[in-house]
This record gives C-alpha cells, sequence and structure tokens, in this order.
C-alpha cells in the first residue's frame, strides 16, 4: 500500500472502480437526519438517502479575508508556490504567523522587496528561527540575493489597487506604498458553518 498521498488517492480510485462504485462530484449543502438514515442535501436540492456519512472536510476552511477595497485582484493570493517568481518585485506580506513569515522570508531571499504588515507591535506567535531570520535579513540585507525585507509593524491594509496598496498605521497615518503582489498569510477559519447546517452540536 502507498503511504504517498498522490499513489493513496490513485490506489483508493482503482479500488472503487473496481468495485462498480462511480464516484460523483456535487457541493454538499448539509447533513440531515431522517428517522433511522441519512440525508444528504446537495446544493439545488437533490437529496441522497445512505444509513452512514462520512464528513472529511477537514479542519481548515475557507481562507480568511482581509475585507478591504481590490482584495479580489488577481494580484492577491493566500498561498506562496514559488517565491522566485516575484524577484525584484515589490510584495506586501499580510499576517504575523509563521506562513507570513517564512513567506517574506523566502520571497526577500529571491530577490524581492517585501513589506510585512501585522496589526501587532511585536511578533510573538512564530518560532524563534523565523524570527532570527528575519532581523538578520533586515540587519544584512546582502544576505538575500538583492531582496530586502522591511516591516509595518501596527499597522493594517486599507486598501488595494493594480500598482499601490495603502497601510493604515497606528493612530490613523495612512501610508502608500507602490506594490506588484500582496500576500494575506492570516490563517482560515474553521469549517463550523457546515457542522452547523448539519445540526452537529
Amino acid at each position: 500500500r502507498s503511504v504517498i498521498k498522490e499513489g493513496l488517492v490513485e490506489e483508493m480510485r482503482d479500488l472503487t472502480l473496481a468495485r462498480g462504485i462511480s464516484p460523483r462530484i456535487a457541493r454538499v449543502e448539509r447533513v440531515e437526519k431522517r428517522n433511522n438514515a441519512l440525508e444528504t442535501v446537495l446544493a439545488g436540492g437533490e437529496r441522497i438517502l445512505s444509513h452512514r456519512v462520512i464528513v472529511a472536510i477537514g479542519r481548515s476552511g475557507e481562507y480568511r479575508k482581509l475585507g478591504v477595497p481590490g482584495e479580489s485582484l488577481d494580484k492577491v493570493y493566500n498561498r506562496l508556490h514559488d517565491p522566485a517568481d516575484f524577484a525584484d518585485q515589490e510584495v506586501l506580506v499580510v499576517g504575523g504567523g509563521d506562513s507570513a513569515l517564512e513567506a517574506a522570508i523566502a520571497i526577500a531571499q529571491s530577490g524581492g522587496a517585501v513589506t510585512l504588515s501585522y496589526r501587532k507591535k511585536q511578533l510573538s506567535r512564530p518560532k524563534p528561527d523565523n524570527i532570527e531570520k528575519i532581523r538578520a535579513l533586515q540587519a544584512n540585507p546582502q544576505a538575500s540575493e538583492t531582496g530586502s525585507i522591511r516591516l509595518a509593524m501596527g499597522s493594517q491594509v486599507k486598501e488595494i489597487s493594480p500598482a499601490q496598496v495603502v497601510l493604515d498605521h497606528e493612530g490613523g497615518r495612512p501610508e502608500t506604498l507602490a506594490n506588484d503582489a500582496v500576500f494575506t498569510m492570516i490563517g482560515r477559519d474553521a469549517p463550523l458553518e457546515f457542522l452547523r447546517r448539519s445540526g452537529v452540536q
């Protein structure tokens, strides 16, 4: 048996087809109790009766939103795939956790000019190694391939536009930055709404 995700998925697919099970993709709105059975309600209203339902939605739900104008622009991301894509670009990373710091470090080390915006005045949650790397890049910009990191502590994004971002600093002082890309690394909301709709306490 495969222990690698891709191999396991392929193995499960083969087993499913070998037993004559034909999977279908659909959006499930909720699961309801119906006498001695369960009824799965699909988007569009179709209902499927079953004895058992496996809810495998993970513990991470939708990415959190900033709730600011311009957040839907194509240059706004919530995951970093290849930091080299952002070499020589002006990049804003939003967040104060490990994922935000690791994205900022990777982009700076690949040659990007990074501003890290965090609403609090101190970084307290990330791993000490990540904080040390941030401080080392601040102190010695030559440690990266011509990239840089600037911390904008106590700031929040006010607006995103195609070529700029506006930060609000504590005290109401706005700052406009040239910008090519924004990474919102502020976590995810647990998928509790689906469980509430299904009557799970």
